[in-house]
């Protein structure tokens, strides 16, 4: 099965909504709602929304740096198990039969049982419907906790803070909420960053893995909670801040670990192979040397656990943070964490950044067996102890400073089936730029709003992407240079359908054009529009266009806005990072 990775495969029961939409592909110009948020996109009216330092609100970066670190459990708390008689990994009212035992999931006679809890025996079967594959995954239990992570960065009278939340998505409009419950709070937050580690082992946040397709998986109380747990997370981390008395940036190159390479901990699923070795790190210690904080930046899909797993966990970066923190224990050597609070931030996973299909070989020479919970975890320590020496490799930062700059702006939503999801409210979004009154077509194209950040933390240049960036966009590798291994192919020599090459975009890269080595890409960052994929290469289905694959492999197109995202995301980046290097 190839697994839906991030937004669904849509099915074909959506073709026949009541909905108008006109059955011709789009590829537009530049117009329809794909500016900088209104008004002339060109460089002489060009302003970011929220700059700082230099706003009203944040006018100044003087003193020093300040770094406040806190975590909370965003775990669903309410859910009944159920038995999976058929073995399929999907809950079917016909063939399974749910455990009646409520919120606590222990019924009478198990142990730990007390007495009957919310929704025990009252057969209704309350569910957490699991996303990042197929629908009606229900969850069984709870490997390890899902976790909201925030990081505050403090300096003169800018303060903003970047929140990790172990889910498959976060949308912009949950973020509103979210960013409103902080500014309830009087915490003197100018900004919050917000960004998926893309799990595809948690509740579904995005209402695209329900029971059924037409049926959101979203548990709108379960939302709420992780707003609230996110203004708590930043609430605690600006209560916790310390002064910065040094700061340590490294990176290595992951393919160095093993004989087999990169891929002892990820693989590219899509032609042309490009894969991006680099693991980022970075580390705050206080004025008296004591650890605050350390960030962990690489791109991959955190689904190493496949399809058929029904318990809850945040996948490989469970393994990574706990190796970060506490260490990591083989029979061949131990190695010593940092302590603190680590922070995993993934990147550019689009194009297919997986743990799928890899054999992993941990260092006493055991080789997990795919796709178990124990290989998942192996997979985050070795990844884990990747950031560590980066770390320990890496070059001090004199005198970190901080700067934000924000701009919103618009996509046109292309793709038919995420046009239905919009207009059913199957996915809550407010559509721009289009005559409701009219079916959409060529010419009636609706458009959504997001969000590009460009936060500076010393020598990192945090890059956000609302979606799934594929790593060729970023670093390039069109000429083989990224394949991670000098024995794998650029293009599969079976390829019926081969990227044409010759049509690739040619460099600089965005990573080299945003700021050079030390660009982390915050993939999924402040919100998830799905795959951006490289227009060369965007091919549709000529029966059935946005819900068929093309010929090949071209999965990531169905579960794309359209073949404009890409240079729509490219131009805004180089308008801001423009912007901020003239400016700041």
């Amino acid at each position: 099965m190839r697994p839906a990775l991030s937004l669904l495969a849509l099915s074909l029961p959506l073709l026949s909504l009541p909905l108008g939409l006109a059955c011709k592909h789009k590829r537009a110009d530049d117009s329809g709602g794909t500016g900088d948020g209104g008004g002339d996109t060109g460089p002489a009216a060009y302003a970011p929304d929220l700059h700082c330092p230099g706003d009203a609100s944040c006018p100044d970066v003087d003193g020093a740096l300040k770094v406040g670190v806190s975590k909370v459990v965003i775990t669903p708390t309410c859910f009944e198990g159920w038995e999976d008689l058929d073995g399929n990994a999907e809950y079917d009212d016909h063939n399974e039969s749910f455990l009646d035992c409520g919120c606590d999931r222990l019924c009478p006679g198990d142990a730990g049982y007390v007495a009957p809890d919310d929704g025990e025996g009252d057969g209704v079967f309350q569910a957490v419907w699991m996303a990042g594959f197929q629908n009606a995954r229900s969850a069984q239990g709870i490997n390890d906790d899902l976790w909201a992570r925030a990081i505050v960065f403090d300096q003169g009278s800018t303060r903003v803070a970047l929140v990790e939340v172990d889910l498959v998505g976060y949308f912009r409009t949950d973020l509103e909420v979210a960013r409103g419950k902080v500014d309830a709070l009087g915490l003197d937050v100018d900004h919050v960053i917000v960004a998926a580690t893309h799990t595809h082992e948690g509740p579904d946040t995005m209402g695209l893995w329900g029971k059924t397709s037409s049926q959101s998986g979203v548990d709108p109380a379960y939302m709420e909670s992780v707003n609230s747990a996110i203004a708590q997370a930043v609430q605690q981390a600006v209560g916790n801040l310390k002064q910065v008395g040094s700061m340590k940036v490294g990176s290595v190159d992951v393919g160095t670990y093993s004989d087999k390479g990169v891929y002892n901990v990820i693989t590219d699923l899509r032609d042309p192979i490009v894969i991006d070795e680099t693991m980022d790190g970075a580390a705050f210690w206080d004025t008296d040397g004591t650890i605050i904080a350390s960030l962990a930046h690489f791109a991959s899909h955190p689904e190493s656990n496949a399809d058929e797993n029904l318990q809850l966990t945040s996948d490989f970066p469970y393994g990574l943070r706990q190796a970060m923190e506490d260490g990591t224990h083989w029979e061949a050597y131990d190695k010593a964490g940092l302590g603190g609070q680590a922070i995993f931030i993934n990147g550019a996973v689009g194009g297919m950044m997986t743990g799928l299909r890899v054999d992993v070989t941990d260092p006493d020479g055991t080789t997990w067996q795919p796709y178990s919970l124990d290989r998942s975890h192996v997979m985050g320590q070795l990844l884990g102890e990747m950031a560590l020496d980066a770390i320990d490799g890496g070059t001090p930062a004199e005198s970190p400073t901080l700067s934000l700059a924000v701009k919103r702006f618009k996509y046109p939503v292309e793709n038919w089936g995420f046009q239905a999801l919009f207009l059913t409210g199957i996915i809550e979004r407010q559509l721009y730029d289009y005559d409701s009154s009219k079916p959409i077509d060529d010419s009636n194209v609706p458009s959504i709003e997001t969000e590009l950040d460009v936060l500076q933390v010393g020598p990192i240049r945090f890059l956000t992407c609302p979606g799934e960036l594929f790593p060729e966009l970023n670093i390039g590798g069109y000429d083989g240079s990224h394949t991670g291994s000098a024995d794998a192919w650029l293009v599969a020599p079976d390829n019926k359908n081969p990227p044409d090459l010759s049509q690739a975009p040619a460099a600089p890269y965005i990573k080299e054009r945003a700021g050079g080595s030390r660009v982390w890409l915050v993939g999924l960052g402040n919100d998830e529009l799905g795959y951006v994929v490289p227009e060369y290469d965007f091919q549709l289905d000529a029966t059935n266009p946005w819900f068929d694959e093309a010929p090949g492999d071209h999965y990531e197109e169905t579960n794309s806005l359209g073949p404009q995202t890409a240079g729509i995301y490219d131009s805004q980046v180089d308008l801001l990072v423009g912007w901020v290097d003239a400016n700041q």
